[in-house]
Order: C-alpha cells, then sequence, then structure tokens
C-alpha cells in the first residue's frame, strides 16, 4: 500500500551529503523526489532520525513528466525516515527515503 500523500518525480541527480553540521560528506544518486522530500542510493547510510545537509551537483530530469521541478531542492536539509540495505554480500549499498526540513 502506498502511502505517499504527493506525487514522486523521477530524476537522475548526482548529490553530497552528509550528516548536518559535519565536514564529510558523501556522494549520493537521486532517482526520486517530491515536494516533500527524495529518495537516493549511497553508499554509507544514517540512522532513521538522523538530520542531513545536501547539496545538488547536477540533475537529468524524465522529460515526459509534465510536472517537472515540482519540490526538487538544490541545497537544504532532511531527515533520514527511512533506508534499506540494497547491496549484495560484498558491496555495501543502501537506499535512502528523507522528509526535506521546513524552513520559514
Amino acid at each position: 500500500m502506498e502511502k505517499r500523500i504527493d506525487k514522486r518525480h523521477r530524476c537522475k541527480a548526482s548529490i553530497a551529503w552528509g550528516c548536518f553540521n559535519k565536514k564529510k560528506m558523501f556522494n549520493a544518486r537521486v532517482l526520486n523526489y517530491s515536494k516533500d522530500g527524495m529518495y537516493f542510493e549511497s553508499d554509507v547510510f544514517f540512522k532513521e532520525g538522523a538530520n542531513i545537509y545536501f547539496q545538488m551537483n547536477d540533475c537529468l530530469f524524465d522529460s515526459s513528466d509534465p510536472e517537472l521541478c515540482e519540490g526538487l531542492r538544490t541545497i537544504s536539509l532532511a531527515e533520514v525516515k527511512w533506508w534499506k540495505d540494497i547491496g549484495g554480500e560484498d558491496n555495501n549499498h543502501f537506499g535512502v527515503g528523507v522528509k526535506y526540513v521546513e524552513y520559514y
């Protein structure tokens, strides 16, 4: 059962991300996003509830999507909502779902 409220948009983006307020950054690949969050894959993860910082390096969109850029943030804070191990036996690879931190 789908729990999402907002439509997801496909993209191929590279981001640099890390734990908020830390210098170490990691590379990741964003596969989809909405106005409230995004899904990316990386060789590292942080547990649920962790606050992360990310910045977009580049992005290719699915040109068939008429609502292309709605919700895509190029730099932001987000909270890790879930993660899953998607790697094989010999490599670490994780899927991570985050929700953008609202700012006012």
